[in-house]
């Protein structure tokens, strides 16, 4: 497998520089003070290689083909963890050295090991989840240059959609080993289990919703609503944990889905269109997410106040594609109610 190209740099930085100011204000509000502006650089310095040192030079060379190495994973990620843990060690005797007071005096040799284990473990979850969008993402791409270019104006628009569809889960299933992923973040949440019940109810949250993605539907394309459902839920309960539960969502669901069956990540496209453009830290006006189950009819409605200043344009791309999905499998109605401060979405399914 090749290793993956390093894109938008700029976004890279803003997001470290919002990731190391999220930890800061942490540490500072924990100990009072903020160590010496050396040792910050060069403390990140360390973590910022050994991320991207793990998403595109270990993990892709992890693989032999399309075949991952359980062998060669586990003997790099060993190496791994000595060679950060030297590169620490280094640090605080060069802090040391030059009489520059670290961040954080450790009482002995063992919670130092412990507390930058936990840390390395802690930062290969997160490179782990980067390396695997960014592997989808440009898979994406991919699969987009694919369908323009060898399956346009092919057959008549229902045959064609059809036929996208299908391509598009192949190439994806050809490119993406869903049990290394799986695998590994069962290895993660081993590792963090034993440190954060918080993290490590994450990294299941996060499992699940990869299994749930990665899984194929039947032969009809269909999942189960109950499934679909929880999906949602898991979405929802991940983003919680990242946010500190600060996020203002009022998430209900009504009825029973039964045996019910649905089209696979209709609901979650939604989902994720309020998540990217509502403003989701407001107490007075919390967005909604609500499901009714009324016999075989599914009515799935939210709700929104806009954020300000949005750059991009939303609710487009993603509603077209699912409404065109839906077209060759349900009999739906979709309103939508919108104006500059406020949105809503009813996607009314008969299954």
């Amino acid at each position: 497998m090749k290793s993956l190209k390093l894109e938008l740099p700029g976004r890279h930085a803003v997001g470290w520089a919002i990731f190391i100011l999220y930890e800061r204000a942490i540490a500072y509000n924990t100990y009072g003070r903020f160590p010496d502006v050396r040792a910050i650089v060069v403390y990140y310095l360390i973590d910022i290689i050994f991320f991207y040192l793990h998403a595109h030079v270990v993990l892709p060379r992890s693989y032999k083909g399309q075949k991952l190495q359980y062998a060669r994973l586990v003997v790099m990620v060993i190496a791994e963890i000595a060679a950060y843990i030297l590169c620490k060690y280094l640090y605080y005797i060069i802090l040391m050295y030059l009489q520059i007071p670290p961040g954080i005096i450790y009482v002995n040799f063992t919670i130092f090991i412990a507390s930058f284990v936990f840390r390395l473990v802690y930062l290969l979850g997160l490179s782990t989840g980067y390396w695997f969008a960014l592997t989808t993402i440009q898979n994406r791409k991919k699969i987009d240059d694919l369908e323009r270019s060898q399956l346009q104006n092919q057959l008549e628009h229902q045959e064609l959609e059809k036929t996208l569809l299908t391509a598009e889960n192949a190439y994806l299933k050809s490119q993406i080993n869903p049990h290394f992923l799986l695998n590994t973040l069962n290895f993660l949440y081993n590792s963090v289990s034993k440190f954060s019940d918080k993290v490590a109810d994450s990294v299941m949250t996060l499992s699940d919703i990869m299994r749930y993605a990665l899984t194929n539907a039947a032969e009809d394309g269909k999942v189960r609503l109950e499934d679909e459902i929880e999906h949602v839920a898991n979405f929802i309960k991940l983003n919680q944990a990242r946010f500190s539960q600060r996020l203002c969502i009022d998430y209900s669901v009504a009825g029973e889905p039964g045996e019910l069956r649905i089209i696979p990540l209709v609901l979650i496209t939604i989902v994720e269109n309020l998540f990217k453009y509502g403003d989701l830290l407001n107490e007075t006006n919390p967005a909604k997410i609500m499901v009714n189950i009324d016999g075989n009819e599914l009515l799935f409605v939210t709700e929104n106040i806009k954020q300000r200043n949005v750059r991009e344009k939303g609710h487009g791309i993603g509603l077209k594609n699912i409404t065109e999905r839906l077209k060759m499998y349900h009999d739906y109605d979709l309103k939508i109610e919108e104006n500059e401060q406020f949105y809503r979405s009813a996607l009314t399914i008969r299954l």
